[in-house]
């Protein structure tokens, strides 16, 4: 009878800790994601800053060369 206990015992105990290693297996996937997702999100930022600033350059020079074209 106190082997079936102890065969119990260790069974609970190596199911609880298959348990926390999955908990923290998730908990490391859910943080490497979110690390991820920050950069995505600051590279988008970055990009359209970018774009902002090459669309201005371009409407700038596009003036310049109507004001040149007109010029007579």
């Amino acid at each position: 009878m106190n082997m079936e206990n102890a065969t119990k015992a260790l069974l609970i105990a190596a199911a609880v800790l298959i348990v926390i290693l999955l908990i923290a297996f998730g908990m490391r996937i859910f943080n490497s994601t979110s690390d991820v997702s920050g950069q995505a999100q600051s590279t988008g930022k970055t990009i359209s800053n970018q774009t902002n600033a090459a669309t201005t350059q371009a409407t700038n020079a596009l003036q310049g060369l109507s004001g040149w074209t007109n010029k007579k």
